[in-house]
C-alpha cells in the first residue's frame, strides 16, 4: 500500500525572512538596518509588517547573534529634529 502524505506549504514567517538574511553575516559583523529591510522587502514585497517591527526583530536575531547594528533605515527628514 503506497500512503502519500500531503504537507502543506508553508510561507516562511517575518522572523524566517529576518534569520535568513542575517545568515550571510558572522558574529562579530556590523549590519545596517537599511540593509536588511531591503533584503527583507526583496524577499517578501508582500510583507505588511512596519519597518519599527522588522528592525525591532533584526536587532533581537542581529543582538543574539554577537553582531553590531547600525541604525540607518530612517530617511534624513525623520532624523531631524521636529521644530514646533
Amino acid at each position: 500500500m503506497n500512503v502519500a502524505a500531503e504537507v502543506p506549504v508553508m510561507e516562511p514567517t517575518v522572523q524566517d525572512l529576518v534569520l535568513s538574511a542575517l545568515s550571510k553575516f558572522r558574529a562579530g559583523d556590523t549590519i545596517s538596518t537599511r540593509a536588511m529591510l531591503d533584503v527583507i522587502r526583496q524577499g517578501d514585497p508582500a510583507c505588511e509588517d512596519s519597518d519599527d517591527h522588522l528592525v525591532e526583530l533584526i536587532v533581537m536575531a542581529a543582538v543574539g547573534k554577537t553582531m553590531g547594528v547600525v541604525f540607518d533605515h530612517r530617511s534624513p527628514d525623520e532624523r531631524l529634529p521636529r521644530l514646533a
